[in-house]
């Protein structure tokens, strides 16, 4: 393989974080909005959310284009460097590490804008459930909205 497609994995490598760091920073933003019970900057944000997914999954489509003639068609990120010449291992071993910092901080924003999310949504069970009359209203089992997913 020449050094030019290594060049490409990498410059794939670093837009890849970029995309993760975004979907982080509109994680962060849709648990502020969660917070703040702003309803419209919550569906704002899951727009974007959709499209920044979207990306994602053009980007996949990339990835097995520029890693499979590389051997590394199932391999995570991490074994970039087994595959490339020694003088491109310190480079593939800091992308690596950096791909793999940057969706451990996107999993973490994700995970707590789901918890946010989830925790209002009970909230709002319990005080639906409060203003019923008894008997009157037929509303949705407990549990009913804990499995929405942010």
């Amino acid at each position: 393989m020449d050094a030019q497609q290594y060049r490409e994995c990498f410059a794939f490598l670093e837009k890849l974080c970029g995309t993760l760091d975004a979907l982080a920073d509109l994680q962060r933003e849709k648990s502020t909005a969660v917070s703040r019970d702003d309803l419209l900057g919550v569906e704002a944000c899951m727009k974007r959310e959709q499209a920044l997914s979207l990306s994602l999954r053009s980007m996949e489509q990339k990835r097995e284009k520029l890693f499979s003639p590389l051997g590394m068609r199932d391999k995570p990120f991490s074994a970039l460097p087994e595959y490339c010449p020694p003088e491109l291992r310190p480079q593939a071993r800091d992308l690596a590490d950096r791909v793999r910092r940057c969706y451990g901080i996107y999993r973490s924003a994700a995970d707590a804008a789901r918890s946010n999310l989830e925790l209002n949504l009970h909230q709002i069970e319990k005080m639906t459930a409060a203003q019923a009359p008894a008997g009157g209203i037929d509303l949705p089992p407990s549990g009913a909205f804990a499995d929405i997913r942010a």
